[in-house]
């Protein structure tokens, strides 16, 4: 792929998130960090191969913007990734994914890797300031924000974090993965882990801090 090729990708995907901040600084900071993501992680190129990486990007792009209203907030603020995604996930048959701009079913690639269960949500809060931290079983060695591997589907997975340490946090990933449904085939062995992750974040969260958003409280209601 030529570079105007790259460039029209990054726009397009600019253009496509820009209407979720009116303000021309916040729409600013979101320029920068898609061009960080690029310089260091070849967005544009993992788009073209695969369209959904921008809806992944628009989804945790949209949930930034629900949780805070702006991007200049994030800057300083200590933010849990659950099941952050990893450089060795593998993709299920189909991913859903609830973006601002709709619901998309994406398909696997043929090959089984896929681009989009690369750590991109921590990815683009260090890129805004945040100090972001993910807790994953796959790869993150080469990853610059702190890191740690744990098998979240054990009871106490997450103990070893000390409570109320977190400005914010989310889990989207760890029950739509095919590693986890492999390990946990019955329903009711995942709605248990689902309760011990809503339990983890009631603990984890300081006193008036955000959920940006929790896959386990969707299971457990």
């Amino acid at each position: 792929m030529d570079t105007n090729l790259h460039a029209n990708q990054l726009d397009q995907l600019i253009d496509r998130l820009s209407p979720l901040w009116a303000d021309p600084r916040e729409r600013n900071l979101l320029a920068k960090m898609v061009q960080a993501l690029d310089d260091r992680y070849g967005l544009s190129g993992k788009m073209a191969l695969e369209p959904g990486v921008a809806d992944i990007l628009a989804q945790m792009t949209g949930r930034l913007a629900g949780a805070f209203g702006n991007l200049s907030g994030l800057r300083g603020l200590k933010i849990l990734d659950i099941a952050c995604g990893s450089n060795s996930s593998r993709a299920p048959a189909a991913v859903h994914v609830n973006t601002p701009f709709g619901k998309l079913t994406l398909g696997r690639p043929p090959k089984g890797y896929t681009a989009l269960f690369e750590p991109w949500f921590c990815r683009m809060l260090i890129e805004l300031g945040a100090d972001p931290v993910g807790v994953d079983m796959g790869d993150l060695e080469r990853e610059a924000f702190t890191h740690h591997r744990a098998d979240l589907g054990q009871p106490g997975a997450l103990d070893f974090l000390p409570e109320h340490s977190f400005d914010a946090l989310q889990d989207s990933r760890l029950f739509g993965s095919p590693e986890f449904t492999a390990q946990f085939p019955r329903s009711a062995d995942r709605l248990q882990v689902a309760r011990e992750i809503r339990r983890q974040e009631r603990r984890l969260l300081k006193p008036g801090g955000i959920l940006i958003h929790s896959d386990a409280l969707d299971l457990v209601g």
